[in-house]
């Protein structure tokens, strides 16, 4: 007999591992920051890691190592033997990169050395196939991550990169904002990586400096001034930015750089929005 459904209802904040995007141009200390995590272990994807003091694996240049490296944290997570509360991949505009080249070497017309350069939109016939491909891949990765997130609670964070977007809303018109530096289609029926993991993650999170745009008088340049506030992140959309979470966090929190640890300000704001907890003690 099967147990009952209706029998099996829980109250109260379900207990699962964190799933988040740190989002940010280059050189903003997204990988520090989220090495502040607790019981983190870092997976770096790209160079960029080698002064960020914390645990690491081997940088994984191809997906096939990055599926390897989540099939062994799935068997020790499911004997109770893995050891980190906290995996960050860095980066997931990395991971895009690992997995298109992957869906490109599996065309049939692949050849190590060939003149005949294929891409993804020649891969695999052309039409978005090799798209569909990827981001099929991509599904099956955020899945691993559900398994570890909700039946092992480690917390999963994603870096990623940003581009300036040009956005057409419907209700305000175009404007340019910073979004993930990952694919989406062009013809807004279908979602790519950008739309899966933002729907995916329980929080995005934006992190840069506030500047200001300043003219100097009887000039035609105009320049960014830093508006002296130092870094914040900011954890609700706006016309500017990607930003989002389901815990009710609005607006930009301060976080400050070493030595001060700054994953704790973004803890301290989630456990005051939700009472989750996910400071490093």
């Amino acid at each position: 007999m099967t147990n009952s459904i209706l029998g099996s209802v829980t109250t109260g904040t379900s207990r699962s591992g964190l799933r988040m995007v740190v989002a940010g141009q280059e050189k903003m200390g997204k990988t520090t920051l989220c090495a502040g995590a607790p019981g983190a272990l870092l997976v770096p994807l790209e160079v960029g890691y080698a002064g960020v003091q914390v645990a690491k694996t081997p940088m994984l240049q191809e997906w096939e190592h990055t599926r390897q490296f989540m099939a062994e944290v799935t068997t020790l997570a499911q004997r109770g033997q893995f050891q980190y509360k906290t995996i960050i991949f860095d980066s997931a505009s990395a991971l895009e990169r690992q997995i298109h080249d992957a869906i490109i070497r599996r065309d049939p017309g692949y050849k190590p050395g060939s003149k005949k350069v294929i891409t993804m939109e020649s891969a695999h016939g052309g039409y978005g196939r090799a798209y569909s491909l990827a981001n099929e891949e991509f599904d099956d990765f955020l899945q691993q991550c559900d398994v570890l997130a909700v039946y092992a609670h480690i917390n999963i964070v994603l870096t990623c990169h940003v581009f300036s977007n040009k956005v057409m809303d419907p209700t305000s018109g175009e404007y340019d904002s910073w979004d993930l530096l990952l694919h989406s289609p062009k013809n807004a029926k279908t979602y790519g990586k950008r739309e899966r993991v933002t729907q995916w993650a329980d929080t995005v999170g934006f992190l840069y400096e506030p500047m200001f745009v300043s003219k100097t008088e009887g000039s035609t340049l105009s320049r960014g001034v830093s508006a002296n506030k130092g870094r914040v992140m900011g954890l609700s959309r706006t016309p500017a930015y990607i930003a989002g979470n389901r815990f009710g966090m609005v607006g930009e929190i301060a976080i400050p750089g070493p030595p001060n640890n700054g994953w704790n300000y973004f803890a301290k704001a989630l456990y005051d929005a939700s009472g989750v907890d996910v400071f490093t003690r």
